[in-house]
């Protein structure tokens, strides 16, 4: 009774003044507690994760889109006098404190709702005199800063229910799987009765003591006037027994492997605590149909040829006029050994000869070489950079092939003339190439790490046969600048990051042109032409895609330990690896790319092109030189053949569209 009489009084004196000094700030309730994050596809309407520390999930909700149900149950169990209060009890403490007297101990708490704010979110629950002194002057502060209204709001936003559920809208949709204002009479009663002990009253431990309290909450919103008893009963009759009709937490993430790299960068960008608890909601670039398309192109893929020893794929496709990646599947099989990793993004892998589209890039950049450059296809020898073993490079199907013009080595995909063009235009240049193309070639040192900053000068010729790494986003960036008429922008997965409304990140392009578009036009030309990979691959092969023009390259690791598709169009680049996570571990012999990545690319492409549209496919750049139907830098046309210039692009229109037969 005398802390009931003392504490207003106490609260206006210069005791208090001096006494709450090193008090809490109650201000600091303006900021919700720690909130879930939360990611959304490309669409910004499907949450793709729901990203939160272990055993805690909460979403802020306003009061007024909670219903009446839930609040109204909690006020009528948990402090039926709220809205006519001071913040405290009177009544209440001085009763309390008779039985704690009484005990010689704090037994009985006495708490509003205000108090029990003040407890969860400012003070804690230590059970001392000196506690619920300070509790006490507290619950006055805020209420003379809050309204009642703030005050609830906040308090059904930061209480426990248990269950993983920190306020309303987590309780709601954990347990019921619906949102605060559908909750019924039944279930709204049910989550009342935790607030004051969820061990003690946990549904899935206790049931019987579930239900008793879930009557004693009936009993108060009858008492208070808020139901009738006809209501209450009807509510207690409900089933809500568990597990058909409550539920526990459950985890479902959209696309792991893309969702683990965009975790990676909100650390990055935000730290690990902001990333689990700040409550941001996270836009990325992810396409759902694309994403879908991918993942059954891969795992499909995969399980048609597990037999050869392949037990994981990942894929990567990105839009190349922004650079936002659409889709990104990280395995094949996220049960399977390896299928706990992106391999999309790490590690690098050895990607055989689709490194040979750096060299040619480099090649036609440098004047030294044109697309119809002959090049001998014989027996050749080199030393490797730091070793004194003579390397003799051999093509795929171990024969040699005559002379063959720079096209057609290209699109047959000839290795002994590629180290050769690659020598002719030096390998350092082409692993600067490599590197503008935002695909750094990765070495790996004696302690097993990797680096992408090594001197250019340590680099061996056995760079455009695939003798460095690469991972799948790589592949897929230095496509897309292809794509994208020598324009690099750095791919991305997050559009837009807002916190409490506000926006805290917005993504922003820094296009850059590191590939003369004369180059990647040329490049485009060659890696499109059917006729340039009949040789090896045969006409109208897996490599092209029906009614579209396409630009591909393969790559197979001269071990069977990986394989590679490459590919882009104006509107989407893609790469896709297929082979195990121990790169130890070999494919059967002769699982080369064509029957083991070729399918799940050729399955992508074909069904994803159709849902991005009709597309134009590349007008010649200005002062692109076209001769005999091929086409040259200025400067490098063969003198025997007649030249036409490339006229300025158009101001609208363009060259003919593919159409989809």
């Amino acid at each position: 009774m005398l802390l009931a009489l003392l504490v207003p009084a106490a609260f206006t004196s210069p005791w208090y003044v001096a006494y709450a000094a090193p008090l809490p700030d109650v201000s600091q309730l303006d900021n919700d507690v720690a909130a879930d994050t939360i990611l959304y596809a490309s669409d910004g309407k499907t949450a793709i994760a729901d990203l939160h520390p272990p055993g805690y999930q909460h979403y802020y909700e306003p009061l007024s889109a909670m219903g009446t149900a839930l609040p109204e149950a909690i006020v009528a169990i948990e402090d039926r006098n709220f809205y006519s209060e001071p913040g405290i009890d009177p009544a209440g403490i001085a009763r309390a404190a008779i039985v704690d007297i009484k005990a010689r101990d704090t037994v009985q708490g006495a708490s509003t709702i205000t108090q029990q704010l003040v407890k969860v979110r400012l003070l804690g629950d230590e059970p001392t005199i000196q506690r619920k002194l300070t509790e006490a002057l507290l619950a006055f502060a805020v209420e003379r800063r809050y309204s009642k209204s703030e005050i609830l709001e906040m308090y059904l936003n930061s209480v426990s229910f248990g269950n993983s559920a920190v306020g309303t809208t987590a309780a709601s949709q954990i347990f019921f799987h619906r949102r605060t204002a559908d909750l019924d009479l039944a279930q709204a009663s049910m989550l009342a009765g935790l607030v004051r002990g969820p061990t003690l009253y946990s549904p899935f431990a206790r049931w019987e003591a579930a239900k008793a309290r879930q009557h004693e909450v009936l009993v108060a919103m009858v008492d208070d006037g808020k139901i009738t008893q006809a209501q209450a009963d009807k509510a207690f009759k409900e089933d809500l027994s568990p597990p058909a009709h409550m539920f526990k937490p459950a985890s479902q993430t959209i696309a792991p492997g893309f969702v683990s790299y965009v975790t990676g960068q909100l650390k990055q960008k935000f730290g690990n605590e902001a990333t689990y608890g700040g409550g941001l909601r996270v836009d990325t670039t992810l396409n759902l149909t694309l994403q879908d398309i991918g993942q059954k192109a891969i795992s499909g893929t995969q399980a048609d040829v597990a037999w050869r020893r392949v037990q994981q794929g990942a894929l990567v496709a990105i839009d190349p006029n922004s650079g936002a990646i659409v889709a990104m599947v990280g395995s094949a099989n996220p049960s399977t050994n390896g299928g706990q990793y992106n391999l999309a993004v790490w590690p690098p892998r050895n990607p055989g000869s689709s490194m040979k589209i750096y060299t040619y890039t480099t090649a036609i950049a440098s004047g030294k070489y044109t697309m119809t450059t002959p090049v001998q296809d014989g027996p050749f020898q080199y030393n490797d950079v730091g070793s004194q073993t003579v390397y003799k490079p051999q093509n795929y199907d171990g024969t040699y092939h005559g002379t063959c013009q720079v096209q057609q080595c290209m699109g047959n995909s000839l290795n002994i003339p590629a180290v050769k063009v690659e020598l002719g235009v030096g390998v350092p240049d082409v692993v600067q190439t490599a590197r503008a193309m935002g695909a750094p070639p990765w070495q790996q040192q004696k302690d097993g790490s990797f680096t992408n900053n090594d001197d250019p000068n340590s680099f061996g010729p056995s760079l455009t046969l695939g003798g460095y790494g690469e991972t799948p986003l790589q592949m897929a960036t230095a496509a897309s600048v292809l794509a994208a008429q020598g324009v690099l922008h750095q791919p991305f997965a997050i559009t837009r990051v807002q916190r409490g409304g506000a926006t805290v990140y917005q993504h922003a392009d820094n296009a850059r042109q590191v590939v003369d578009p004369k180059v990647a036009f040329i490049m485009a030309t060659m890696m499109s032409k059917d006729e340039n990979r009949a040789m090896i691959f045969g006409r109208n092969s897996q490599l092209t895609i029906p009614g579209w023009q396409v630009a591909v390259k393969t790559g197979t690791s001269d071990s069977f330990a990986d394989a590679w598709t490459v590919g882009f169009t104006p509107r989407i680049a893609v790469a896709v690896w297929m082979g195990n996570p121990d790169w130890r571990i070999k494919m059967v012999e002769g699982s080369d790319s064509y029957v083991v990545a070729v399918p799940a690319w050729h399955s992508f492409l074909d069904q994803a092109l159709p849902l991005l549209g009709p597309e134009q496919w590349y007008s010649p750049p200005q002062g692109v030189v076209v001769a005999w139907g091929d086409y040259y830098l200025p400067g490098t046309v063969p003198s025997s053949q007649p030249l036409t210039y490339a006229p300025p692009p158009p101001t609208s229109g363009g060259s003919h569209k593919k159409k989809k037969r």
